[in-house]
């Protein structure tokens, strides 16, 4: 079994709704130039009242052994000057460090909200701990560098960085619930600033809730599932769109889709190879500029509503060419993680993780696991308790055609959506986890990062 260290990087906020430690955080923590970095929000300390919260983001430097040292803890910074103060679960945090010109990025407090965008001065990612305070950042931004504000910055939600070499990507909802739409940016280490790539997935009555976004081998992987639309009268109940879960809830998923992108997406294609969408190109030969509910190829499986699966779950890709989405679904009345794989010449199988190696199967609207791989191919899945306090980490690997799983580490004591920092896995052979503990004697949960030395 994996031993792990754990170090408590704050107290969560005394909030009704998890607001650190959400599945669609990409990322909440990541490592760059030997930097890892994690972003989270606490209690304010400063006299702005209950129930108001500040952004934090936390560095430690990873040495060369790849094992902390006392001396490399983690340094942490406030930005107390921005008041958050919706009690809200979508209202997270995302983090991307941009490798090529050190710049940190922070889009943070959306639920069909304007944009909220801070970024740093050049070589931030760098400074020393002396220097690493909140002048290395702007002030709250409602546009993105190079890109004057606009329609598009109006109503976002999820945002989500992904590295591109030395560059950024950034892609979002527009629109609401069961009603939305992804755009994509690219952030330029050259130029400091970001371009508009377009519209990559359009709902039509429905809206696109994608798994993750990924970048391996010069090609970009997005996974999705659909969200049908419940009309609502807007005039009962005005801010319906905002709920937690519903009208437009998870009963309302339906299949799972596939792209990929070998141009940074500006086209995208089906699993076959098909076009899709040509959505940053002004090419007449081709005349989808975005990839609608229905284009031939997207769908991967068939999932009729009320089949289980959840909306953002979790996805990877290997460094084999494979891709793998982990979910969840109804089998025989009971819901089942289930593991998808793309294989590197394009067919597609699932597997459903067995039960009997399950420390706790999930739910229709439990917390959603993480998947990631290491250097050597092997996949791993975090999943959390949905009927308890555990947190599980389990194996998986490819023999003969088929996946055997084993699980490797498991604890109680925690309750949060696990976030694994993907790009730490790539570089070493330490896997590291964030996420929250549950309630301790004082009321309170902590948010924690987990380091996991893995067998090489």
């Amino acid at each position: 079994m994996l031993k792990e260290t754990t170090v408590i990087l704050a107290k969560d906020p005394d909030r009704v709704h998890r607001v650190n430690a959400n599945s669609f955080q990409q990322n909440a923590i990541t490592t760059v130039n030997g930097w890892q970095y994690a972003a989270f929000y606490t209690d304010a300390i400063n006299g702005e009242g209950p129930g108001i919260c500040h952004v934090n983001v936390s560095r430690r430097m990873i040495c060369a052994s790849d094992v902390p040292s006392p001396s490399q803890t983690w340094v942490n910074l406030a930005l107390d000057d921005y008041n958050q103060s919706v009690d809200d679960g979508h209202n997270t945090i995302s983090i991307g460090v941009c490798k090529g010109d050190g710049t940190i990025h922070l889009a943070f407090d959306h639920h069909c909200s304007p944009l909220r965008f801070r970024i740093s001065g050049l070589g931030a990612a760098a400074v020393s701990a002396e220097s690493w305070d909140i002048s290395l950042f702007s002030l709250t931004l409602n546009a993105l560098p190079g890109i004057p504000q606009s329609d598009l910055m109006k109503e976002v939600t999820y945002p989500r960085f992904m590295n591109i070499d030395d560059d950024l990507v950034l892609t979002y909802r527009i629109g609401q619930a069961g009603l939305g739409s992804d755009v994509l940016y690219r952030y330029s280490s050259v130029t400091h600033a970001y371009t508009y790539i377009g519209q990559h997935l359009t709902g039509v009555s429905n809206s696109p809730y994608i798994n993750g976004i990924d970048y391996r081998k010069s090609r970009l992987h997005i996974s999705w599932c659909y969200r049908n639309f419940v009309p609502f009268l807007s005039s009962v109940k005005p801010n319906a769109h905002k709920q937690q879960a519903g009208p437009n809830g998870p009963e309302n998923n339906s299949d799972l889709c596939y792209a990929y992108s070998d141009d940074l997406g500006c086209t995208w294609k089906s699993s076959n190879g098909n076009i899709l969408a040509k959505t940053g190109i002004d090419d007449d030969s081709h005349s989808e500029r975005t990839i609608k509910p229905g284009a031939s190829g997207a769908r991967i499986y068939e999932i009729p509503m009320g089949s289980g699966i959840l909306n953002q779950e979790a996805q990877t890709a290997d460094w084999e060419g494979r891709f793998l989405v982990l979910n969840r679904e109804n089998r025989s009345g009971e819901e089942r993680w289930m593991l998808y794989c793309r294989d590197e010449d394009g067919k597609w199988a699932k597997t459903e993780v067995p039960a009997m190696q399950c420390t706790s199967l999930p739910t229709e609207t439990g917390s959603r696991g993480s998947i990631c791989v290491d250097r050597a191919n092997n996949v791993y899945l975090i999943l959390p308790g949905n009927l308890d306090s555990s947190l599980s980490i389990m194996k998986g690997r490819m023999i003969d055609g088929g996946w055997t799983f084993q699980t490797i580490w498991t604890r109680d004591g925690f309750d949060g959506e696990p976030l694994v920092d993907a790009q730490r896995l790539e570089i070493s052979n330490t896997l590291s986890v964030f996420t929250r503990t549950n309630r301790k004697a004082d009321g309170r949960r902590d948010v924690v990062v987990m380091d996991f030395v893995l067998p090489e």
